[in-house]
């Protein structure tokens, strides 16, 4: 899996890259929502750095990342909602989009209920404060691009202790 195959996170990172100054990291201002492409609101997370280490506070939540997680997140912290490897996974990919300045890929699978598995694709793209830095926010924008052919349509329902099951190294995406 990469964020070529995904023509949401392909879209989503083409929109990062050319808001992005050489050696340099877009700002708010250029990553403003009447910016970003319309097609991407739905998947689209904006989340706060409160500590370089990737925890992070959630600010803005697309209404497909609602529907999916079954609750709207926003004005809530990494450490309130994750815990255990997982939030360690998901702080660490933020971490590393935060030091390092560049986009990260990610993939989890979930249990979905008892009736089966799903994936789900993120990339994180860090926003500066200005463009020399400090990383202050994270655009994030997530899929799951096996809903649509499974026709799962309802909230995931996580099985406790169990989810997500498996998650991809993340990955550096260099623009």
């Amino acid at each position: 899996m990469k964020v070529d195959d995904d023509p949401v996170l392909a879209s989503a990172l083409a929109f990062w890259a050319e808001n992005r100054p050489v050696d340099g990291l877009p700002t708010r201002r250029e990553i403003d929502p009447l910016r970003i492409p319309p097609h991407l609101f739905p998947y689209l997370i904006l989340a706060e750095v409160v500590t370089p280490q990737g925890r992070v506070r959630y600010r803005v939540v697309g209404d497909e990342m609602v529907h999916r997680w079954g609750t709207n997140f926003a004005g809530r912290r990494s450490d309130e909602i994750f815990s255990g490897d997982y939030r360690a996974y998901l702080e660490g990919a933020f971490a590393q989009a935060i030091e390092q300045w560049q986009p990260v890929f990610t993939a989890s699978r979930f249990r979905w209920d008892v009736g089966g598995f799903l994936w789900t694709r993120r990339l994180m793209m860090p926003i500066g404060a200005t463009h020399q830095g400090p990383v202050t926010q994270v655009l994030v924008v997530q899929t799951w691009p096996n809903s649509l052919e499974d026709r799962r349509t309802d909230p995931m329902v996580i099985v406790p202790g169990t989810a997500p099951v498996e998650n991809a190294r993340p990955v550096l995406v260099k623009t």
